[in-house]
């Protein structure tokens, strides 16, 4: 019933588009937030079934290297962990470097 509902009401390039964006999805110039936020959003539109490991990897793979290179050694058993643990990152790494650039502009 869900697939003959999609079928009729949604144009056929729309999942095709999505999963463009989902695989092509990079954080770039967006906060872990968001980039989090808007890599769900695509998840849910392709209502992709995968196997968990592999939605890690996607999601890990579109992150700034910075924040990816240091989760890819660790082991998560669900996305909402890993999702977690890259934001808890995201805002130490803001916290460390808010000082620093107080300090260059006061010594300026």
């Amino acid at each position: 019933m869900k697939s003959k509902l999609k079928g009729h009401f949604l144009p056929p390039p729309y999942l095709q588009d999505n999963y463009y964006q989902l695989h092509n999805l990079s954080q770039g110039t967006m906060g872990v937030e968001e980039y989090t936020r808007e890599y769900e959003k695509l998840l849910i539109k392709c209502d992709l079934q995968e196997a968990k490991n592999q939605t890690i990897v996607r999601y890990l793979r579109g992150l700034d290297r910075r924040y990816a290179l240091v989760n890819e050694l660790q082991q998560y058993t669900t996305f909402d962990e890993g999702c977690v643990c890259v934001s808890s990152q995201s805002r130490t790494t803001t916290e460390i470097q808010a000082p620093q650039k107080r300090l260059s502009q006061t010594s300026t």
